[in-house]
């Protein structure tokens, strides 16, 4: 309802203003701002309501031309060309700019709008609106259609832009935000480009225009496209006053009064041109700057409550900053990072840095290391890399780093439990293999195989039961590990086999291995409820040779075990 409101008065007023001052009542206005406020409606509202927009502003038309010209049937054809070429301009702008969305925020959306607002709507109001002229008031076709294009031309790209922003509240979000100081320092600068444009076109005898343009770009600059949407207007309106009163420096430039009105045209055109631009890029990167900055700030927010820490280093291989929590994870102060090249850095943290950092050029390094920092060599850190390119060129490198020490803790118990038989807490088959194969590759001394049986122990559980037959592997596993030393290992193959891989040579893993089942033989293992339960032991053992594989060692042990199993069992017995 607002919007037709000011759609009808104002555009009513803003008419009825400029054909009283800038036309004899037949001709066309010289300036035309009256469509730049509905343009700027337009842009500003939903679809939806552009139609009773339009109407308003075509019946606030039909009045001023109705006041201004006198009652005229054509009068209803120019505000149906002027709401025409409008609606045509703002159907192709609200295609890049959506209701309440930034207006001429970048240099693109400035080059739309000069070329839609500027050029093609106004062509073709231009050639609509002089035909009407031509045949209700004789006007001259030609010279018609150059002063309805260049006045509805500088009419919409002066005033759309500063209406705009005064109907959605850029201006008044614009003085809210600023300080006392920054408000003073805008008034000051608008006031001081005013006084100059006045100084410029009050004197006839000193045609200086290009200074305006000095004192706009400067606004420009210092108070981006809010201020030179004002700087704009200051200068059309000092301009227009000067030049339609006959005086300033057009009239010692040109003395025919229509030549003098086209020269301004000309003249605001090429400010226009050349600010808006200007304005624009000033804009777009101002929000760049404020988006970077609050990325920055919201980067630095994430890295002091994020637990990884950051080192990034440039193409000469220098740290440039440091962040995040390194001092925690590394002993070492990030300002101490600062400056310094890879190996250097490396040097006070982990040489591991320096390999992760040689990965880059060579494939088979690893791009992420695990290592213990010099500092805090009890924690776990873990490292990975990230290259920074700029158009396929390598500029840097960040280099994060992570605590993974709980991690860590937790994957060596599940491997330490995936190793481990889970009744009897010695290592199962896979985890004792293992133990062999590492320990026959780095043999450096003598080692000796026992494969161990409990006697009938399927006796043992269909007698008592699993419970006490559990019991009874539980006990034997304890006697082995008491029996033998913490360099040898123990381990349970499955069932009631049992192995033992001596450090040393076979005379003494066998003297070790007959206490152990003195030991059983002599100490009851479990009470059933009526009798204890003792357990012997079958044991063959084998001393590895040279040449002998890991399939030769457990052959010779199980040979052994089987000579004593079919001798009545319960013995020791090694290889020959």
């Amino acid at each position: 309802m607002w919007s037709c409101v000011i759609a009808a008065l104002g555009y009513c007023l803003i008419a009825t203003l400029t054909i009283h001052t800038t036309s004899n009542g037949h001709s066309h206005a010289t300036v035309w701002p009256a469509d730049a406020l509905i343009l700027a409606l337009l842009l500003k509202s939903q679809r939806s309501a552009w139609r009773a927009i339009l109407l308003c502003g075509w019946i606030g038309n039909l009045v001023a031309n109705a006041i201004t010209r006198g009652p005229s049937f054509s009068l209803a054809f120019y505000g149906g060309i002027n709401m025409a070429q409008v609606a045509f301009a703002g159907h192709l702008l609200a295609r890049h700019v959506k209701p309440g969305g930034d207006f001429l925020g970048n240099t693109r959306a400035s080059g739309q709008f000069l070329l839609y607002a500027g050029l093609i709507a106004p062509l073709l109001g231009a050639i609509a609106g002089s035909v009407v002229s031509h045949l209700s008031f004789g006007e001259p076709f030609g010279e018609s259609v150059l002063r309805w294009f260049s006045g509805s031309s500088l009419g919409l790209l002066i005033g759309t832009p500063m209406l705009l922003a005064i109907l959605d509240g850029s201006y008044l979000r614009c003085y809210q935000s600023k300080t006392p100081a920054q408000r003073a320092e805008t008034f000051a600068m608008l006031g001081a480009h005013g006084l100059l444009c006045i100084a410029v076109f009050g004197f006839a005898r000193f045609p200086i225009l290009f200074l305006p343009m000095s004192s706009l770009l400067l606004i420009s600059f210092r108070l981006g496209r809010l201020g030179t949407f004002a700087g704009i207007a200051i200068i059309a309106l000092v301009g227009a006053v000067t030049t339609f009163a006959g005086t300033g420096p057009l009239s010692v430039i040109v003395i025919n009064p229509f030549a003098q009105a086209f020269y301004f045209q000309v003249y605001l055109g090429v400010l226009l041109c050349t600010a808006l631009p200007v304005a624009a890029t000033v804009t777009s990167r101002a929000s760049a700057l404020a988006e970077l900055a609050a990325h920055q700030e919201a980067l630095q927010l994430i890295l002091a409550n994020a637990p990884e820490g950051i080192l990034s280093f440039d193409e000469t291989g220098t740290c440039r900053w440091a962040d995040g929590q390194l001092e925690s994870l590394t002993n070492v102060a990030q300002a101490a990072l600062v400056g310094r090249t890879i190996e250097e850095a490396a040097a006070l943290i982990s040489p591991s840095l320096l390999l992760l950092a040689q990965g880059l050029e060579d494939q088979e390094t690893p791009a992420i290391i695990d290592f213990a920092p010099e500092g805090l060599p009890s924690r776990t850190v873990e490292a990975s890399i990230g290259v920074v390119r700029q158009d396929e060129r390598r500029v840097g490198m960040i280099i994060t780093l992570r605590d993974i020490s709980e991690r860590k803790s937790r994957e060596v118990k599940m491997s330490i439990l995936a190793k481990t038989d889970d009744l009897t807490r010695v290592l199962n088959r896979k985890g004792f293999r293992e133990q062999l194969i590492y320990a026959l590759d780095h043999a450096t001394g003598p080692l000796t195989l026992a494969l161990i049986d409990v006697d009938r122990f399927k006796m043992i559980n269909d007698t008592h039961g699993h419970p006490v037959g559990d019991k009874v592997l539980e006990t034997v596993a304890q006697r082995l590990q008491a029996g033998s030393r913490a360099t040898d290992t123990v381990g349970r193959l499955g069932g009631d086999e049992f192995a033992i891989l001596f450090d040393c040579d076979v005379a003494i893993a066998t003297a070790a291995c007959e206490r152990i089942a003195q030991t059983l033989r002599s100490t009851p293992i479990a009470d059933a409820g009526r009798f204890p339960i003792r357990v012997s032991l079958s044991c063959g053992l084998a001393q590895l040779h040279p040449g002998m594989t890991r399939s030769d060692l457990f052959e010779a042990a199980d040979a052994a075990l089987y000579d004593v199993k079919r001798n009545g069992r319960d013995g020791v017995r090694a290889a020959a």
